[in-house]
């Protein structure tokens, strides 16, 4: 086909100037070899949208998706050759950021060359398709974290390869708004697995995750999530199994007894850190928790996964988000668009909408790919989904240019409203409004497990001091309430469904949820959180007539002992790897087994945070790694069903040791890079002291030689074979540790690697002197 001829097929559509300067656009040879446009993206970017997406509803403006600030992006420039064919070319990408103020002038923040291979061929009229989903049909620059934020302007230039920028064939601008900032913390509650096997012929003893786990399982949310590459990880405690997690659903398509009885103690377990809304908690379960057929239920107020599993966080993240199943094979969230052509006309399937890019790696996701809220496969971030989740109040986001901005959480042991000076400067208004969301509350929290024959069993009953909301609950029809001695409610709460999303059983993709809200005969965890005004007489949970009339009734009370429990001491003893926290106990004249749950304080008592909760014996041993250092008070609380008593320990004080340091690129799943592509280095740091670590002081290796500092750093993959990476880094008490991946040559993929990486300490490694 002639030039001509391409370029009658690109105007035989003509309806208007616009789409006649995009046909001429499109095809650019007829003036000669040019850039045609260039691609920014952090992991799903609309580009030239109107090439592939048939409804002009689905359609937007090239690199509309919104960028984030301190997350990596690859810019992929696309040309075309000219007349006379294919031209090999290269270029440069000059970064510019805008000044502060209305006024401010643009500002050089440094020049990117071409990743490698570092030319492309410029084809004269390649297909669309083909293009897009083939990396190396594009000139490629990727823009490390560090370099993403505020306004930017992005000015591509391309020169014929061999010759040299002062000979450029075509430049093109690109402004980019990346001024968002959102971040990624996360609680762990971690699992701990006491109880039996599958088969019911031996006691399995499985120990709780750690925060490394936790920060090594969050990496595919971090790369597919609008989040920055730093995230902010901690413990909330632990809790103990019991129960398999075995057993038919409920109800069709709905959560097994064992998922309910696992929800209710990670509902509590939040409770005892607070119930703190600035934070997502997320039950994390160790490898071998007996499970099936329904293998896995979260629940929208605390979501729940294994070790490793990824896909799985980003997606019950999603749900806390507020995030339905996308449908596919299942009816999922009603506003899900219809991609055509990839999906049929008006029937949504979950399908991508554009292109999605992996930053750590380059591969490619083409439109029908599914979005991970679904659960088929394969899955990446969609259109939808990332639209969803910008400005989403569960990555507490802000902006780089803004002139009033709330600090920062960097310690993840100390509560917001601890970084706000008091009295809190003006405007006093804005301060005022923080306090609000973030200030505990003394509350009743009651949680509990409502049954298909209407019968109500609670499992908790716990006073301390928490956010008084729970998050994404639905309301029901019942009502908890405090009665004083008088007899009259003192305080009462509505009783919350915590609606939880099953999947497994036999069906395929996600089989729904619990039921719908209300009071309906269904299973469902719920929680209810009643002002702790005073000591009072019972509480109780009340149910409404049916239809509205009748008697309202009684579906659960609990009068108060004569004797509440006493807590006599609390003993605390620093080890090696780990403390000792015992108390005595008097029991009291209540008739239900006494509870117990641990807290500690690094403030004095300002911020409490979860230690363990739901136990039984008057003992706890917890993880150091699990701890800050510097001085902590611990505190042992005792619930009787109806009181909960608390006393304090005398402070310890723990002394300085390595931080918590997880690789999260290279993967550790043994895939292999390719040779020559652009290899991130990325670690995640969490430091016994709460506080940021530097850059500069995470040093890196390869196979032994330094090249490079920095919590990201980039490189050009190695020669086809086995390497080993590591990075040492320089805390109180340094920590190296390193992981062991593969590269190959795009020819013949060398197949798995049967050697096990470095481990050691943290994740793997040895400590510093």
């Amino acid at each position: 086909m002639g030039t001509f001829d391409h370029l009658n097929a690109g105007l035989s559509a003509v309806a208007d100037l616009g789409e006649l300067a995009r046909a001429l656009r499109e095809y650019p040879h007829f003036f000669g070899p040019r850039i045609i446009g260039a691609e920014v993206t952090q992991a799903i970017q609309y580009f030239r949208s109107h090439r592939h997406l048939t409804d002009p509803l689905d359609r937007a403006p090239d690199n509309s998706a919104r960028l984030v600030a301190y997350k990596p992006a690859w810019v992929r420039v696309y040309v075309r050759g000219s007349a006379h064919g294919s031209v090999q070319m290269t270029g440069k990408v000059k970064v510019e950021r805008r000044g502060p103020g209305y006024l401010g002038l643009w500002q050089d923040a440094g020049e990117l060359a071409p990743a490698a291979p570092g030319v492309v061929t410029a084809e004269v009229a390649p297909d669309y398709a083909d293009e897009r989903s083939t990396l190396s049909s594009t000139l490629n620059f990727v823009l490390p974290s560090d370099m993403v934020r505020g306004l930017m302007r992005l000015t591509v230039t391309v020169w014929v390869a061999g010759q040299t920028a002062d000979s450029p064939i075509d430049s093109e601008v690109i402004n980019i708004d990346a001024t968002l900032l959102q971040t990624l913390s996360v609680r762990g509650l971690m699992v701990a697995y006491n109880g039996p096997n599958a088969a019911a012929t031996m006691t399995l003893n499985i120990p709780a995750p750690t925060v490394a786990d936790l920060q090594a399982t969050a990496a595919w949310t971090h790369t597919t999530n609008p989040v920055q590459s730093e995230g902010v990880f901690s413990s909330a405690g632990t809790v103990t199994l019991t129960t398999p997690l075995t057993g038919a659903a409920t109800t069709p398509g709905g959560c097994s007894t064992g998922w309910f009885t696992l929800n209710a103690l990670l509902a509590a377990a939040k409770a005892n850190d607070g119930n703190r809304s600035d934070v997502i908690y997320y039950g994390l379960l160790p490898n071998g928790v007996p499970m099936g057929p329904v293998i896995g239920c979260a629940s929208d107020g605390v979501t729940s996964g294994s070790i490793n599993d990824g896909v799985t966080m980003a997606h019950e993240i999603g749900h806390f988000a507020g995030q339905a199943h996308a449908p596919c094979g299942t009816p999922g969230d009603a506003n899900y668009p219809a991609y055509e052509p990839y999906d049929p006309a008006g029937t949504p399937q979950a399908s991508l909408g554009e292109y999605g890019l992996d930053i750590n790696s380059g591969t490619i996701h083409p439109p029908t790919q599914k979005d991970y809220m679904s659960y088929c496969n394969p899955r990446w971030i969609s259109l939808y989904t990332h639209a969803r989740l910008i400005d989403n109040a569960v990555f507490s986001p802000t902006s780089t240019h803004s002139p009033l901005r709330i600090p920062e959480l960097v310690d993840p042991w100390l509560w917001p409203w601890e970084y706000i000076p008091d009295p809190p400067p003006p405007p006093w208004w804005f301060w005022r409004d923080h306090l609000q969301v973030y200030q505990p509350r003394p509350v009743i929290v009651i949680t509990g497990t409502h049954r298909r024959d209407r019968s109500v069993a609670v499992e908790s009953v716990m006073r301390l001091d928490a956010q008084p909301t729970v998050h994404r609950g639905q309301t029901t029809d019942m009502v908890a309430e405090l009665i004083g001695r008088d007899g009259n409610v003192v305080a009462s709460a509505p009783v919350m469904r915590l609606p939880a999303h099953a999947h497994g059983g036999g069906c395929g993709c996600a089989c729904g949820h619990d039921g719908g809200p209300g009071g309906e005969a269904s299973d469902y965890s719920f929680q209810a959180l009643v002002p702790n005004v005073e000591p009072g007489a019972a509480l109780r949970i009340q149910r409404p007539g049916r239809d509205g009339a009748g008697q309202d009734s009684v579906a659960w009370e609990r009068k108060a002992s004569e004797t509440p429990p006493r807590l006599l001491r609390v003993d605390v003893k620093a080890r090696k790897a780990d403390v000792l926290v015992q108390w005595s106990v008097e029991p009291g004249s209540g008739e239900l087994p006494l509870q117990f749950s641990v807290q500690f304080s690094k403030d004095g008592g300002r911020s409490w945070n979860g230690c363990a909760a739901g136990l039984r014996d008057p003992r706890l041993v917890v993880d150091l790694a699990a701890l800050p250092s510097g001085s902590i008070t611990f505190r042992a609380m005792v619930h009787d069903g109806f009181n909960t008593v608390a006393e304090r320990s005398r402070p310890i004080v723990l002394k300085p040791r390595a931080p918590g340091v997880t690789i999260m690129n290279p993967p550790a799943d043994g895939s292999a890079l390719l040779e020559g592509s652009p290899l991130r280095l990325w670690v995640a740091v969490a430091t016994a002291s709460g506080k940021r670590i530097e850059p500069e002081a995470c040093a890196w290796t390869l196979d032994g030689e330094p090249v490079g500092s920095g919590l990201e750093l980039w490189i050009t993959a190695p020669k086809a074979g086995y390497h080993q990476c590591s990075v040492t880094v320089r805390d109180v008490v340094p920590l190296t540790v390193g992981r062991r991946f593969m590269t190959w040559d795009g020819v013949e993929y060398p197949g798995p690697d049967t050697g096990e990486p470095t481990r050691g300490k943290g994740e793997g490694g040895s400590r510093g002197k």
